[in-house]
């Protein structure tokens, strides 16, 4: 490729039978070195044959490692330039597609009467978010006839860590014993709601219009209504959270109907008891990054068992056609999914509604009167709350300023309530382009947005209500498909224009090439029977059914 800086790709990977394949790209000076290095430093080397475009390696499992199969662990391919010992070695990247197929070559390999099986999986790591790194996990396993039970203890290695999981799991067993003498003696007569949640320390979204409208109609004088949020999701637990834990558990052992909208770890504690109903109302519509169950098998992925997501007795979702989508999430049967509407786009076209927010938004910043508006709301990267960011380098302020000029735009930036740091917009762009991260609610700023920038998030499903043009500014796409993980193809079902560099962006805002009618088609198929009464429809269908309902 001549850069100057030796590169090896893998371009292919396939089995036969007990050998694996590898295509390898190679620009360096000289014969490269090729070996496979895992835990602990293990190396096994490998020989390359010097093919017309490509080296190709045939490794045979059986006696890949010192004559015998590799050890448990992750092993990734190393290659460096004939360059002698100095030689800086290299992980063996991979092509995006190569990278899409490597799901389907794992392999099991079964023996033992099936008791026991060899493993090897694949993946890939981006640790520069430019290129794609490949490993290789070859794990022994044994019949584990206990697979529903989380051992805590086991998760962990170090004897320091075994020991605080060994209180951690005393922990548990003393609030799953506090919680079911709790239930057991407080008695439900089917009147007792709580709202919850465990990613915000305030009620808001769909738990927000439920509640609401559950006052409006007077059905708070029926219902003892109780609340609880905190933010603790994504955050590390210990000891000293336990009596927070006390507190929660103690409200959840009274309730008939649990409300929350969002992964509740401490759920995953203990079992429900079966008069209390569990209702998902979830916090976003449709997307394309997966989570849940849709993660399974990846960083992040749940346990088998014990996840809250396996425990909810209703998820509400904002159409039919989401069904299938849901339970990918939550891997619940079809019985537990009411496609009633997202409560808190009740009355969202409401024509005096966003009249008065209109009136109100520009009285309050009158320096975007006038000016049609563009926001910009990407998702965080990162696979955790707490690592959450953006790379900001890829979006050129200068030149959005200029376009936005010229076409008398403002640049709205509302970023992920996860990601900390702030864009840094240089004062000389201050009259143009605007941090609204603290915004409070990104539907209301729908009202006022004439084009949505986004990528990954599903704040597109509910602006598609506006029908107006939504650009997908996916300058990762390929990376993150392939380590973050979606639902679907982006490229091929996005509603919108999708742009993979900023030069794409640019020339989609510059000639309004923005496919518009995609978005139009897709509301028209998941509004169709939007009547903006769902948080009604939760009521009437769950908590004024709920003796129907009842096991």
């Amino acid at each position: 490729m001549g850069t100057g800086e030796s590169q090896f790709i893998i371009e292919r990977i396939y089995w036969e039978r007990i050998f694996l394949n590898f295509e390898i790209f190679a620009d360096c000076p000289g014969e490269p070195e090729f070996y496979l290095e895992g835990p602990g430093g293990r190396k096994a080397g490998l020989e390359a044959v010097k093919g017309k475009d490509s080296f190709i390696i045939s490794l045979n499992m059986a006696c890949a490692f010192e004559g015998s199969f590799l050890e448990n662990g992750r092993w990734r391919l190393m290659a460096k330039s004939g360059g002698g010992d100095s030689a800086e070695a290299k992980v063996c990247a991979i092509t995006a597609n190569a990278a899409y197929k490597l799901d389907d070559l794992s392999r099991i390999f079964k023996y033992a009467e099936d008791q026991m099986a060899y493993n090897v999986s694949f993946g890939v790591v981006s640790e520069d978010e430019k290129s794609l790194e490949f490993y290789m996990d070859s794990y022994f396993m044994t019949e584990n006839r206990r697979w529903k039970r989380r051992r805590y203890v086991k998760e962990v290695r170090r004897p320091k860590e075994k020991v605080k999981r060994f209180f951690m799991y005393g922990a548990v067993v003393l609030i799953r014993i506090y919680y079911h003498v709790l239930y057991a003696f407080i008695p439900k007569k089917g009147n007792r709601i709580m709202f919850m949640s465990e990613t915000k320390d305030f009620l808001w979204g769909n738990l927000k219009y439920i509640d609401a409208r559950i006052k409006e109609r007077g059905l708070d004088s029926r219902f003892t209504l109780t609340y609880s949020y905190r933010s603790a999701a994504g955050k590390h637990q210990g000891l000293r959270d336990i009596p927070g834990w006390i507190k929660v558990v103690t409200k959840i052992a009274a309730q008939d109907y649990i409300f929350i909208d969002d992964y509740a770890p401490v759920l995953g504690f203990f079992n429900l008891g079966k008069k209390t109903k569990l209702i998902q109302v979830w916090h976003a519509g449709e997307g394309f990054k997966s989570v849940g169950y849709s993660r399974f098998g990846k960083e992040g992925s749940p346990f088998p068992e014990g996840s809250c997501h396996r425990k909810y007795t209703h998820v509400i979702t904002a159409s039919e056609r989401l069904i299938k989508v849901f339970q990918e999430v939550f891997p619940l049967d079809r019985e537990a999914f009411y496609p009633v509407g997202m409560p808190r786009l009740d009355g969202f076209l409401d024509r005096k509604n966003i009249e008065s927010f209109k009136e109100g938004f520009f009285r309050d910043y009158e320096y975007l009167k006038g000016r049609k508006l563009i926001l910009f709301a990407p998702t965080y990267r990162g696979s955790e709350q707490k690592e959450a960011y953006y790379d900001y380098s890829m979006i050129d302020l200068k030149r959005i300023y200029d376009f936005c000029r010229k076409e008398g735009y403002a640049f709205l930036v509302k970023m992920h309530p996860f990601v900390k740091k702030k864009m840094e917009i240089p004062e000389e762009y201050g009259d143009t382009i605007y941090d609204f991260s603290q915004y409070p609610n990104i539907n209301d700023l729908y009202y006022v947005t004439d084009i949505l920038i986004t990528d990954y998030s599903s704040n597109y499903f509910e602006y598609a209500l506006m029908r107006r043009p939504v650009i997908f500014f996916t300058y990762d796409r390929r990376i993150y498909e392939l380590t973050r993980g979606v639902h679907r193809s982006i490229k091929a079902t996005a509603p919108g224009k999708v742009c993979d560099t900023f030069d794409q962006l640019m020339e989609c805002l510059e000639k309004k090439d923005f496919e518009t009618e995609k978005i139009i088609r897709f509301a028209d198929e998941n509004f169709s029977d939007y009547r903006g009464n769902a948080s009604d429809k939760v009521i009437d269908e769950i908590l004024l059914k709920g003796e129907a309902l009842s096991e």
